[in-house]
């Protein structure tokens, strides 16, 4: 039996999510699928960005009374990644929010959700 670790099975993920991300964005003429396609890419990418700071068999990056200073830097896990995506997130929320609106506002005034309607400036 092939035994896959557990870091290459979120990278592999965080690609397929990435993948189908950009594809969504660039084949779907559809606005609100649009939208969840460029949700997907960002949680590929915060996915990717966690598995990152992963360390098999590694300790929280806390140095505890006791520790062994010489080996705190081989055990720990990183912790740049998971910063980066919980401030990746924050903005996340807010550019998804804001695009929503700005999709409600072009439906309102195209009555329709197709990109290339819109694009051309035909109303339904």
């Amino acid at each position: 039996m092939i035994e896959v670790s557990l870091q290459l099975l979120t990278f592999l993920a965080a690609s397929l999510l990435i993948i189908i991300g950009i594809a969504g964005m660039l084949f779907l003429d559809n606005l609100i699928k649009k939208l969840i396609s460029f949700t997907l890419l960002s949680d590929g990418v915060n996915l990717a960005l966690v598995s990152l700071g992963y360390v098999p068999g590694g300790i929280v990056p806390i140095l505890e009374p006791g520790a062994s200073i010489s080996d705190f830097p081989k055990e720990a896990a990183l912790i740049f990644g998971p910063g980066i995506v919980l401030t990746n997130i924050v903005i996340g929320v807010s550019t998804t929010a804001i695009l929503a609106a700005l999709i409600i506002m072009l439906y309102k005034r195209y009555g329709t959700l197709k990109a290339s309607k819109v694009l051309k400036g035909e109303m339904e």
